[in-house]
């Protein structure tokens, strides 16, 4: 019966981590409050969102007010996590996920004309995650975005709208 259990907790940390991942991409698309983002986040400890491309944000307070600045670049984003690998750690406490991502986005421009375009983006999710008392958190978000275009120039003519290549690996695609 042990085993049974065990399994069946198992189950339920896998199906509690997709919904926490589902709930900060639903969170990012209705504006990126950053206070129901950071409600995501381990409530102790050290925490990070990093990315290769809009930088580190290391504790509670860098995430918060990275987030907080989000909408005014993005007012607008669907996030498509798709392809989950999970696994909990046998402790049952720890955890790590990938996750695949596609994002349609309205952002303001490369050039900082104050308008805005709509961009894709593609990237890989690599998270950490942590239980406590029977509930899981964020203890890192790490993205490492595939490339970033404006809709009308795509990724093969703009992998990485016009940021640095090396940033967003560029050499995937095509020139």
């Amino acid at each position: 019966m042990t085993d049974l259990l065990a399994r069946l907790q198992r189950l339920e940390d896998l199906e509690a981590i997709r919904q926490l991942k589902s709930d900060y991409a639903r969170t990012c698309d209705l504006g990126a409050d950053p206070d129901a983002l950071m409600a995501l986040f381990a409530p102790d400890g050290d925490v990070a969102w990093r990315s290769n491309v809009f930088g580190e944000h290391h504790g509670h307070d860098a995430i918060h007010q990275w987030f907080s600045g989000v909408a005014g670049m993005m007012p607008w984003a669907a996030h498509f996590m798709v392809n989950p690998v999970i696994e909990v750690a046998a402790s049952g406490d720890t955890a790590t996920g990938r996750w695949d991502l596609l994002e349609f986005a309205t952002m303001a421009r490369a050039d900082g004309s104050g308008e805005f375009e709509p961009v894709l983006m593609t990237g890989w999710y690599a998270d950490e995650f942590r239980k406590i008392d029977g509930r899981w958190y964020f203890s890192a978000i790490n993205i490492d975005m595939q490339q970033m275009s404006a809709w009308d120039k795509g990724w093969v003519r703009e992998p990485h709208r016009g940021g640095d290549p090396m940033a967003v690996a560029a050499g995937r695609a095509l020139r």
